[in-house]
């Protein structure tokens, strides 16, 4: 078993019944979740498998490629110094320009931020956010903007890129852009800024005729502005169309690709379900209200970005080639919102492998015989007669191997949160493990 989260499929198998009653909450939660974004018509798919994942990020190791952040990220070649620093979320920011765009992308999330609006004739005031967090402290080695379309105010962009450089001397910078308005003139003013990487979205969906011209504004990039990237969510079905991209894109001398999952952001839901996409089965490995709007990740999306990996590492492409799952966008964010106040929790440790705050419980029967042995051995211990549980710290589960190998114990995951002025501690997932098959090292 290892660890095992506790789903509707496998409660009925917690043969402890406090534990199992407890648990029964987070099950309940989630199957709530399900109902409520069954109502907006995109069904999800059925299980495919952590472990059929498993054995493809293997192969793909072996063809060379890196495997960071616990599997959420996977490499091959080249790869912006930005997303490196993404991965926790130091010394980076991402400013918006402006939510208004020219394209309409059926997959676009702005909407679905909490304050959206396209129609904004003038721009927010980003040069006034950068000289805002030099006031506040900040100490920012990288920097982007973003929006909708930050090239529709292309004065205030180059001024951005360039006030940035004289407040963060030696900042790293990127343009998220679709192209709109750029020219050989602009990519000048905005090399001049001081503007590090430019990354291009490229929408499939504009037919053979829209994929040329950004193919054209690419070409003419590369060899202005350093570093030339492509970042684009990649659609279940046009593998072939990618790895043609991926070929025409490495003959430029782009840099390097951002590979995303599709998300479904939670509305247009009657576009996805005409293009026949699903929901990923298990969308995340724990639940909660992340910030990025990307919504849920479409099913057959990451095996598309995984195979597309596979094909620039077999073909020796000099492009780099990430991919950056939806769950890797969380991590940044999880870090931020547990590392400052995780030793306020005794009983917890943050985790290296996702970060969130973790524990152990014993439920019921089960708690005096966990007591005992965490007297005996002077590990610390928290009860809470109320949910009949007691709480002590995951590497302490070892000491249970010997005398309790088979005892029910579950693994809780936590979050800090803001709430009424103050940061609270909120319990998200529980998996089930027993000391025997438990592996610390491993599985925390």
């Amino acid at each position: 078993m290892m660890i095992e989260k506790v789903t509707a499929a496998n409660i009925e198998g917690i043969a402890n019944p406090a534990f199992r009653n407890y648990a029964r909450r987070y099950v309940d939660i989630e199957e709530g979740f399900r109902e409520a974004v069954a109502a907006f018509g995109v069904p999800f798919a059925e299980p495919s498998g952590e472990k059929g994942r498993e054995a493809v990020v293997g192969e793909l190791a072996s063809l060379g490629v890196r495997v960071l952040n616990d599997g959420k990220s996977l490499v091959s070649g080249w790869q912006s110094p930005a997303c490196g620093a993404c991965r926790l979320g130091l010394r980076t920011e991402t400013f918006v320009m402006t939510l208004a765009c020219p394209r309409r992308c059926f997959f676009c999330f702005n909407p679905n931020q909490a304050d959206f609006d396209d129609r904004a004739a003038t721009p927010r005031d980003a040069v006034g956010q950068l000289e805002a967090r030099v006031r506040a402290g900040a100490e920012l080695r990288h920097v982007a903007l973003t929006g909708g379309e930050p090239l529709l105010f292309p004065d205030e962009a180059a001024a951005f890129f360039g006030r940035a450089r004289e407040l963060f001397p030696g900042v790293h910078s990127r343009l998220y852009t679709s192209g709109a308005g750029l020219d050989g003139e602009l990519l000048a003013r905005l090399r001049d800024a001081g503007l590090d990487e430019m990354r291009f979205s490229i929408k499939t969906d504009e037919g053979a005729a829209g994929i040329e011209r950004i193919l054209g504004l690419i070409g003419q990039a590369v060899g202005v502005i350093p570093d030339v990237m492509v970042e684009m969510p990649v659609m279940p079905g046009e593998l072939e169309l990618m790895k043609g991209l991926l070929v025409r894109l490495d003959a430029f001398g782009v840099r390097g690709i951002n590979l995303l999952e599709l998300g479904f952001p939670l509305f247009n839901g009657e576009e996805f379900a005409r293009r026949g996409f699903r929901l990923k089965a298990e969308p995340y490995r724990v639940l909660y209200d992340y910030a990025y709007a990307a919504g849920l990740p479409v099913a057959g999306s990451e095996e598309a970005c995984l195979d597309l990996l596979a094909f620039a590492a077999k073909k020796a492409l000099n492009l780099g080639v990430h991919y950056c799952s939806m769950e890797n966008k969380h991590t940044g964010q999880v870090f931020q919102q547990n590392a400052p106040f995780a030793a306020r929790y005794s009983l917890r440790a943050m985790s290296p492998r996702d970060h969130f705050l973790k524990s152990a419980r014993a439920f019921g029967a089960d708690r005096a015989a966990v007591r005992a042995v965490l007297l005996r051995e002077v590990a610390p211990f928290e009860d809470n007669d109320d949910l009949d549980s007691t709480e002590f710290p995951l590497d302490a589960v070892t000491l249970l191997r010997d005398g309790l190998p088979d005892v029910e114990l579950a693994v809780s995951y936590a979050i800090c949160e803001p709430r009424d002025g103050e940061v609270v501690l909120r319990e998200l997932r529980l998996d089930r493990t027993t000391p025997a098959t438990f592996d610390f090292e491993r599985d925390w």
